[in-house]
């Protein structure tokens, strides 16, 4: 995975070298695109202080991956609740790490690597790919622990401010876990290729909505699939949804694509007024609201090197970063900052914060050989 684009736009330009009787998988495409991962806000602020903490590489930390000499720290009893004001926590090398809280070792089989993660009260769900190349989802516990695999895509949607997780498999059947419930439960199954759950709208003790995305030969469709396993279109004029405001009043994504079949025309739609707030063509897409959805991340260049933080209404760019390497995954700081974790050309690895007042360099130090076979950190999908 080289590039930088959303799913749709990578998806989409491998399906013209496929056969077309053949349906789409993410494998079709895993050694061309790496993808942007969607993010809804969980309404986790972190300091630059404490994601300075969250993000030092895991041989410094004693970690997975590290120097094992030392006692190993104490996991949490899973009868514990997890702290989830220690800051936000980063994935590293199968591990997952609060800045004044715990490190969880996942359990991990053989060969298995953990490529997501979302907390959910006291348990996290995890995206995983097995040794034999599948894509799963899993539920863990407090301790690192899991009871069960589930056919996942490699995209977790959050929602429902942290309280909701969401995944699709591959055939279209979308699974939710709540904070409060046993385990995920199946609420419904949509019909396309390579789906990916990219939004929850709503409260779900009152009925939230999983929005889904599949993949077509070239622009992708986007389904809504309410807890009680309807299937509807969230609006006819945004086939293609990247995400979703809190109370889905907001949609980001694409209507079509350009001439080239490459790049993509979209913006922000309001559900109410039936029209764009703001619409534009060229490199765009990878949309993603902040917490409190007054803001909207967004693709600026098509190699991947570029986001753009935008007022959601109005469009207007209030602050970018560009040119410093691959964006591998983003996650919203607060309802004005954004952290990424970027790619230099040679393999450097480091998590930028971008914001108004311009960009900064949290943490660095972190290195990875080839960024379409993982990363070193991972921010947590929101």
């Amino acid at each position: 995975m080289s590039t930088q684009d959303d799913v749709r736009r990578t998806l989409g330009e491998q399906a013209d070298g496929i056969e077309t009787a053949r349906s789409l998988t993410f494998d079709d495409v895993r050694g061309r695109a790496h993808r942007i991962r969607r993010r809804r806000a969980g309404g986790v602020a972190a300091g630059v202080a404490l994601v300075a903490a969250v993000v030092l590489p895991v041989a410094l930390l004693g970690g997975a991956g590290g120097d094992r000499s030392g006692p190993d720290p104490a996991t949490p009893s899973p009868s514990r609740a997890i702290d989830h004001s220690a800051g936000l926590p980063t994935l590293q090398d199968g591990v997952i790490i609060y800045p004044d809280g715990p490190r969880i070792p996942l359990q991990l089989d053989d060969g298995e690597t953990a490529t997501g993660f979302a907390p959910i009260g006291d348990r996290f769900a995890v995206t995983l790919r097995t040794r034999s190349g599948r894509d799963m989802a899993a539920v863990y516990d407090a301790s690192g622990h899991r009871s069960e695999l589930y056919q996942s895509t490699p995209f977790l949607a959050v929602g429902d401010k942290g309280n909701a997780v969401a995944w699709a498999a591959a055939d279209g059947t979308v699974q939710l876990l709540v904070a409060d419930g046993k385990g995920p439960r199946v609420i419904g199954k949509v019909v396309g290729d390579a789906a990916h759950a990219v939004a929850i709208t709503g409260t779900c003790a009152r009925g939230c909505d999983v929005l889904v995305d599949t993949v077509g030969h070239l622009l992708g469709t986007t389904w809504s699939v309410s807890g009680t396993g309807a299937v509807s279109k969230p609006a006819a004029a945004l086939p293609s949804v990247d995400d979703a405001s809190t109370d889905g009043a907001l949609l980001a994504g694409l209507d079509r694509l350009m001439d080239d079949n490459i790049r993509g025309c979209g913006g922000v739609y309001d559900v109410r007024l039936n029209d764009f707030l703001w619409h534009q063509c060229g490199d765009v897409g990878g949309f993603s609201f902040s917490p409190d959805d007054s803001l909207v991340v967004s693709r600026k260049d098509g190699d991947g090197s570029g986001i753009q933080l935008r007022d959601s209404r109005s469009g207007t760019t209030v602050a970018e970063l560009t040119g410093g390497g691959l964006i591998t995954s983003y996650a919203w700081e607060d309802a004005t900052h954004l952290l990424a974790v970027v790619v230099a050309d040679d393999g450097s690895t480091s998590v930028q914060r971008i914001g108004t007042a311009g960009t900064e360099t949290v943490l660095d130090g972190f290195h990875t050989d080839d960024p379409s076979l993982g990363v070193p950190v991972i921010l947590p999908s929101q």
